[in-house]
């Protein structure tokens, strides 16, 4: 038996191929289904549960095979797990300002562009007595690769590695001495902030202009180490690790009191250390995490994670379209501050280019609009990307910089200094003028008096 459930209280309907089969069967992988479409697999079980699967097929168990009553099911979950981010949509497309201030994901993540440049960083505070390596371009290639090639059809990352020999921090981290344990040194959260010795890390990069995700694996001194990270709670974090927001992440690294002075950082050793750098950076470029509370349905729902490519097909599909949301929004708020620039500027003059790159923007979110109808979600990506370029193009033309910043009272501003001083010789040679022509008028009358 088959259905497809569309969602008719929302204009952009995600359909969802439900199908029910012998429970001894395995469900199908639908790998090649477009994105918005989803299939779930219903069969007999001891207790309602459903499995969302990493790829674009689904398992739901049911106490009851009956249709009326697997829609009822299906009711209750796909809105919350399938339709759970349009709330979310509703609130970048309308601006909403009843926001959830809580929700410190969207605070995380970048600001979208269609290519960063993420630079991994081995700052080696020990040089002294360690010579440190890694194996990066191996674990890139091991543990990386796979969510790069994912995600690329949103923004294109370019990966760029280095290894800095002397990295001194920028504040000295707290002793904690412990009976009968190791001590260690160690920093609190509200010490984070200031971890980034911005001063003397050369993170800094000349190769694009791209916005720059950082990631550093620190190494600390002899005498601050070994070196861990409290969290709220006063107790170490076992990962050792925090992330900046919507500036990269940062991983300590302690090594081995058995290493010797050339210490390598073998493959094995940093994928740990690099499935965390794939945790942050998820966040950073907006990739949610599939959660549900039990205040969101009363069916049990676990998530299969993506092991090989760190990227669920819901959670990629759940990126394009919040990106495309977003690439929207904004281009409909920079083409409305333009317009706004050109009627407060009224003698402004606004150069052919600039109206084609206008036009332009507009076509592509006609485009987009289209492309959303059709759920064609990645030609609504690509429309979307083309409509912010432009839009933000136009808007930074050095043609129209110049004119926001030189506008009538900065120009008397910058001119009134050069005439003002001319200005007055004239005017007193003016005043000068018409006294004489009022003393000569006035002698004039008294001859005629006279006469």
């Amino acid at each position: 038996m088959v259905f497809k459930a569309d969602n008719t209280q929302h204009k952009d309907n995600f359909p969802v191929q439900i199908n029910i089969v012998d429970s001894t069967k395995d469900p199908v992988e639908k790998d090649d289904a477009r994105i918005g479409t989803y299939f779930i697999h219903v069969q007999k079980g001891d207790k309602v549960k459903l499995q969302v699967g990493s790829q674009r097929t689904s398992r739901l168990d049911v106490t009851d095979t009956t249709a009326s009553s697997v829609i009822d099911v299906l009711g209750h979950l796909i809105p919350t797990i399938y339709l759970s981010e349009h709330e979310h949509y509703g609130n970048i497309a309308c601006y909403s300002k009843e926001k959830n201030k809580d929700d410190v994901s969207s605070m995380r993540a970048l600001k979208y562009a269609s290519e960063y440049e993420v630079i991994f960083s081995l700052m080696n505070n020990n040089p002294e007595h360690m010579k440190m390596d890694w194996e990066i371009r191996e674990a890139l290639d091991g543990y990386l690769r796979p969510f790069l090639k994912e995600v690329s059809v949103v923004s294109n990352l370019t990966i760029n590695s280095q290894i800095q020999n002397y990295a001194p921090l920028s504040l000295k981290p707290k002793y904690k001495e412990r009976v009968g344990k190791p001590n260690y040194y160690y920093f609190e959260p509200q010490h984070l902030p200031h971890f980034v010795n911005s001063a003397e890390w050369n993170l800094a990069s000349t190769v694009t202009s791209s916005p720059t995700i950082n990631f550093i694996l620190y190494s600390p001194s002899q005498q601050e180490s070994p070196l861990r990270i409290h969290d709220t709670k006063d107790q170490p974090l076992l990962t050792n690790s925090f992330l900046i927001p919507r500036w990269g992440g940062i991983v300590i690294k302690n090594p081995p009191k058995s290493a010797s002075m050339e210490y390598k950082l073998t493959k094995s050793d940093l994928q740990p250390i690099m499935k965390t750098f794939l945790s942050q950076l998820r966040t950073l470029i907006g990739v949610k995490d599939l959660e549900i509370t039990r205040k969101s349905t009363p069916h049990l729902v676990t998530f299969e994670p993506a092991k090989k490519s760190g990227i669920t097909a819901l959670e990629k599909d759940n990126l394009i379209r919040s990106r495309t949301f977003e690439n929207v929004a904004n281009t409909i708020s920079t083409l409305k501050s333009l317009g706004q620039l050109v009627d407060e500027i009224p003698n402004m003059v606004v150069q052919d280019h600039i109206n084609s790159k206008v036009r332009a923007s507009l076509n592509c979110l006609t485009a987009v609009r289209q492309s959303l109808s059709e759920e064609d979600y990645l030609k609504a990506l690509r429309d979307s990307i083309d409509a912010i370029e432009l839009a933000e193009k136009a808007f930074f033309d050095p043609t129209m910089v110049s004119m926001l910043y030189f506008p009538d009272e900065h120009k008397y501003a910058i001119y009134m200094p050069l005439f003002v001083p001319t200005s007055v010789p004239l005017l007193a040679a003016l005043v000068k003028e018409i006294k004489k022509l009022k003393q000569k008028k006035k002698k004039e009358e008294s001859k005629e008096k006279e006469e």
